[in-house]
């Protein structure tokens, strides 16, 4: 039998925690975008690859930037995503999946959190449920994390979240300004021992605990 067009996979939206409304870019989501890359710049610049020219970050070039984000969702090419606080309506945590090899069905994650909104769990919290939706939306085998060495806040949440440990790739990352940091591997095989969390998508009636493995919605 043919492997699944990628185009016609389910993608449930969208996510909820306790905090957070996970969900698809959309269409104005530039603006947002821009605003908080200029607020969490100089975090941004120090490990971000894409994060060097400052000036390029104009509401305008996000704007089209994130309506390519939308066709690639579409396609299932990315899956970009915005944690926005439940409470407040206010998007404090950009995050998603890359490098999705749907016929292997594995894929990496990563994020970013917004100046503001920093020390208030939000990366752990969105990443926890990422990956229960990974394994149980998505169906995957494999979730990677990785970070640059030196990077103590994405070490302690790789940490956290029970992500084991795979290595270390020398120079593998390159950051602004051309400098390069090791980069270092981790990754998770199920949901087995995460942190408590209640999270839902759409279509799966179910809170998840820790233990509980999500049901993959048709």
């Amino acid at each position: 039998m043919a492997p699944l067009n990628p185009v016609l996979i389910d993608v449930p939206m969208p996510i909820r925690t306790p905090r957070l409304l996970i969900r698809p870019k959309q269409v104005g989501d530039g603006a947002i975008t821009s605003a908080a890359v200029a607020e969490t710049w100089d975090e941004l610049h120090k490990w971000m690859r894409w994060a060097e020219n400052r000036d390029a970050f104009t509401a305008e070039s996000m704007e089209i930037r994130n309506r390519h984000v939308m066709a690639s969702f579409i396609l299932r090419d990315g899956i970009e995503l915005i944690g926005v606080e439940a409470s407040t309506g206010t998007a404090v945590i950009w995050c998603g999946f890359h490098d999705i090899d749907w016929q292997g069905r594995q894929c990496d994650t990563g994020y970013w959190v917004r100046e503001s909104a920093h020390g208030r769990g939000f990366a752990t919290e969105a990443t926890n449920a990422l990956v229960r939706y990974a394994f149980g939306a998505l169906g995957m085998r494999r979730v990677g994390l990785t970070h640059s060495g030196g990077n103590e806040a994405s070490r302690r949440i790789a940490e956290r979240l029970g992500f084991s440990f795979e290595g270390i790739q020398r120079d593998a990352n390159i950051l602004p300004g051309g400098r390069c940091a090791d980069r270092y591997c981790f990754a998770r095989f199920d949901i087995a021992g995460l942190p408590d969390l209640e999270v839902q998508w759409q279509g799966d009636g179910a809170h998840n605990g820790p233990d509980q493995a999500p049901r993959k919605s048709a």
